[in-house]
């Protein structure tokens, strides 16, 4: 048996805490994705960057947004507690724009990572969508394994890092 890695245990070891929007509190993790997004936010980077080059290659993954193993419309219990932060804090900032980037593991058919990939960030999209923050999400792709890190030959559980779901703010 392997020893986990570190990045495994500092998952486990995450808890939540409260992130301020601006006086209301969302639950989330220290340094995780609402928390950076609303430092982001709050320090003027949106607003200050001239364009979407200066914006394009910084991503802010999901922690808890999983979708179950094949499916694009089927998410892990305790994604949408995420999903709404995600809303609250669009709202909190119209002017702020987004896109959504799917990303697969290095296991399986690429054209069906790309496939399965999209359908999950155009799922995203369609959520926010309906959640009336529609006008802020200026895209959504699905990337399959592109951007993967790990080998197909390595665990299930090595290979989960590669198989998420992200944000970037976008102009």
């Amino acid at each position: 048996t392997m020893m986990p890695t570190d990045s495994a245990m500092v998952t486990t070891n995450k808890v939540d805490e409260d992130i301020d929007l601006n006086g209301v509190a969302l639950k989330g993790y220290r340094g995780g994705m609402e928390d950076s997004m609303i430092s982001f936010l709050k320090s003027g980077g949106y607003t200050n960057a001239a364009d979407d080059a200066a914006l394009k290659d910084t991503w802010y993954t999901f922690d808890k947004v999983n979708f179950k193993m094949g499916s694009s419309t089927e998410l892990e219990a305790g994604s949408q507690v995420q999903l709404d932060n995600l809303v609250a804090i669009l709202k909190a900032y119209p002017d702020a724009k987004i896109k959504v980037g799917g990303y697969t593991d290095k296991v399986g058919d690429e054209a069906n990572n790309v496939k399965l990939s999209t359908a999950r960030a155009n799922y995203i999209k369609s959520a926010l969508e309906k959640a009336g923050v529609g006008a802020q999400v200026i895209g959504a792709e699905g990337y399959g394994s592109k951007f993967a890190t790990v080998a197909a030959t390595a665990s299930d559980a090595e290979r989960a890092i590669d198989r998420k779901m992200a944000v970037r703010f976008a102009k």
